[in-house]
Parts: C-alpha cells; sequence; structure tokens
C-alpha cells in the first residue's frame, strides 16, 4: 500500500506541482493563467489518449515494469521542469511526459494491488492509493513557502526524490501472486471481453468522465468562488483544507466498506455521485452555510469515488486489469482536463453559482450512466 500510494504521488507530482507554483512559474516566463492552464490542460489530454495503451502495456510487461518505467518517467518530468524548462513550450512538452507517465503506473498499480494484496483488503488499498492523489496536492502546497520562496521555484521539483527513492527501496520487496487464468503476456492475443461488456466499459469511462469534470471544476475554482460568495481569502483556503482531508478520509473509509460487501462497487460509486450532485448544486446558492455543505459533498461523494471506481473495473476483468484500468484513466484524465476549462467558462460568462450548479448536473448525469453500466456487466 505504501508502495502504490507514493508511485502515484510521484506520477502526479509534476501536473500539481506547476499548479502550486503558478505564481512564480508565471512571473518567470510572462505567462497568463490562460496559457497555464493550457499547458496543464494538454499534459492531462496526452496522459488520457496514452492511458489505454498504457494498459495493455501494463498487462504485458507486468506491474513492476510498469511502475518502474511511469516512475522513470515521472522522474524525467520533474528533472526537466526543474532543469530545463525555459518557457511554455518546454514546459507543455515536460507535462505531457508527465501525463505519459500516469497512463502506465495507474493501470501497474492496479496489476499490482490486484496480485501483492489480499482480495479481501484490496478496497482499502485503492481507498489509500487513491488518497495519495490529495497528498499529492498537499506537497505541492508545501512546498510553496518551503522552497520556491526560499531558493527558487525549480528546486521545488526536487521533491518527487522522496516518493521515487521510497518506490525503488519497496518495490522489488513486493510478492505478486502470478497472474490469473486467461491473463497473456508477452505477444499473445488478447482474450476480448464480451462485445456488451466493452460497451459498459466505455460507458463507465464516460461516467467516470463526467463526475470528475464536476469535482476537479470545483476543486480549482473552490477558493475563487468561496471569495466571491463573500468569504475571506483565509477563510476560503481553510475550506479547501477541510474538504481535502474529507475526501481522503472517505476514500480510504468506503475502501474499507466495499472490502466487506465484495465484489463490484458501481452502485456505491453510482450513490455517492447523486450524493455529490445534490450537494454541489447547493453549494451555488450564494449562502455560506451551503458552501461549505457543498465543498464537503463535492470532496466527498462528488470525488471520493475513484478507489471504488478502479477496484470495480478490476474485479470485472480480473485477468486483465491494466487493460480496463487503462480505460478508466482515459475517462478520469479527460474529466481533469475537460472539468476546469468548462466551470470556468460558466463561471465568467454567469456566475460562480452558476457554474456549482452545471457541475451539479454534470455529476447528477454522471450517477445515472454510473448505474445503468452497472447492469450491463
Amino acid at each position: 500500500m505504501v508502495a502504490a500510494a507514493c508511485a502515484l504521488v510521484l506520477a502526479a507530482l509534476p501536473l500539481f506541482m506547476v499548479g502550486g507554483l503558478a505564481v512564480q512559474i508565471k512571473e518567470e516566463f510572462a505567462l497568463t493563467e490562460s496559457g497555464l492552464g493550457a499547458a496543464v490542460t494538454v499534459g492531462f489530454l496526452a496522459g488520457a489518449l496514452a492511458a489505454p495503451f498504457g494498459g495493455r502495456i501494463a498487462d504485458r510487461i507486468g506491474a513492476k515494469t510498469s511502475v518502474y518505467v511511469g516512475g522513470l518517467l515521472s522522474a524525467l518530468s520533474l528533472l526537466g521542469l526543474g532543469v530545463f524548462t525555459d518557457g511554455w513550450a518546454s514546459m507543455t512538452a515536460f507535462l505531457c511526459l508527465a501525463g505519459l507517465a500516469v497512463a502506465i503506473t495507474d493501470p501497474g498499480l492496479a496489476i499490482l494491488i490486484n496480485r501483492a494484496i489480499p482480495e479481501n483488503r484490496q478496497g482499502l488499498a485503492f481507498g489509500i492509493k487513491e488518497a495519495s492523489i490529495p497528498a499529492a496536492t498537499l506537497a505541492a502546497g508545501i512546498a510553496v513557502p518551503a522552497v520556491a520562496l526560499t531558493v527558487g521555484w525549480r528546486w521545488a521539483f526536487a521533491i518527487g526524490l522522496l516518493p521515487w527513492a521510497v518506490v525503488v527501496i519497496l518495490l522489488p520487496r513486493l510478492r505478486a501472486r502470478a497472474p490469473r487464468v486467461g491473463a497473456t503476456s508477452g505477444l499473445e492475443v488478447t482474450i476480448r471481453p464480451p462485445t456488451n461488456e466493452r460497451r459498459a466499459l466505455l460507458l463507465v469511462a464516460f461516467a467516470g468522465a463526467l463526475g470528475t469534470a464536476a469535482a476537479s471544476g470545483v476543486g480549482i475554482f473552490l477558493t475563487d468562488s468561496a471569495v466571491a460568495m463573500g468569504m475571506s481569502p483565509a477563510g476560503a483556503g481553510i475550506l479547501l483544507a477541510v474538504g481535502s482531508l474529507a475526501g481522503i478520509g472517505t476514500r480510504v473509509a468506503t475502501g474499507a466498506v466495499a472490502d466487506r460487501t465484495g465484489g463490484p462497487q458501481f452502485r456505491l460509486v453510482a450513490t455517492m455521485l447523486a450524493i455529490g450532485a445534490v450537494t454541489i448544486a447547493l453549494g451555488g446558492t450564494g449562502s455560506a452555510a451551503l458552501l461549505v455543505v457543498g465543498t464537503i459533498g463535492a470532496f466527498t461523494g462528488g470525488w471520493a469515488w475513484t478507489g471504488l471506481f478502479f477496484l470495480s473495473l478490476v474485479k470485472t476483468r480480473p485477468e486483465r486489469p491494466g487493460t480496463v484500468v487503462g480505460i478508466g484513466v482515459a475517462g478520469l484524465g479527460i474529466g481533469n482536463a475537460a472539468g476546469p476549462l468548462l466551470f470556468g467558462v460558466v463561471a465568467q460568462s454567469l456566475s460562480f453559482g452558476a457554474a456549482w450548479l452545471a457541475a451539479g448536473m454534470l455529476a447528477g448525469l454522471a450517477s445515472m450512466l454510473m448505474a445503468f453500466a452497472r447492469h450491463r456487466f
């Protein structure tokens, strides 16, 4: 679990670190907010497009090799961002490298959890793995006052050496079960799932994209929304921290619940998205109290289902976990790229309240699609 969490932190750090260091990076390269946002969006899209292929590659080369390769790509991305970036183009190129790292690391970690952790603890493992994403955001936030404002923003990317060292030390020690019957390796032909199941996988990935788009938009613009609704900047920052901590706890807790019930958890994912949809919509009413409710709902019900999402995908095709998780990663990557863009457009054209309402509608649609897709497996 520690190795998986650190590996995903390492994979996510380049993209989140650029966001955390936005002020310093924009000042040095004379970038606008839209220019920096476009670079991060391109990085997410690169990972989303590569994820289905990364999942197949992970199934062929194995879990440990996939995590090693993904970790190396992440380390190279951090090195490039910290040492060789000299403008928008080079920064975008290194962020695309980070997207490729996520595309192969995440499926590799799914295989690792599937084969190295007992089945009655895999829900907890996926929950801890996905809780490492808010941890990457936390690391990016700490890097600003601790490193960027003291010795310079480029040195902040060296923080990636810490999770990389943990992965390198722990990964060789892990013992994994052999692939399940029906898995392939080398150049053997992949066993394809039935047509209706492939369609269900694509539908689930699309639902995941909608749900992630809703939550990521709220997460990126939370502090701006809170200030626009009358909250102080300090209060907005505290609200973001509270929401993040609630999301971390929910990811781990729902994973433990999944271990007790067993099987795919698409019904629970749909229920969480429905709760998130209602609370996000309430958050856009302009009331400070309802904004708190909406924030907690967005970070818990609206965004804390990703561990259950990957657990459920693995349980639908345990003999090809990398392939199905790659499809899921593609959906979430598209949502992460599109969500902040759509939220920002609606907020600028109408209002933050309208953007929150639109995000709630996206989460509600995601809930309905997820509930529909679970019957097709």
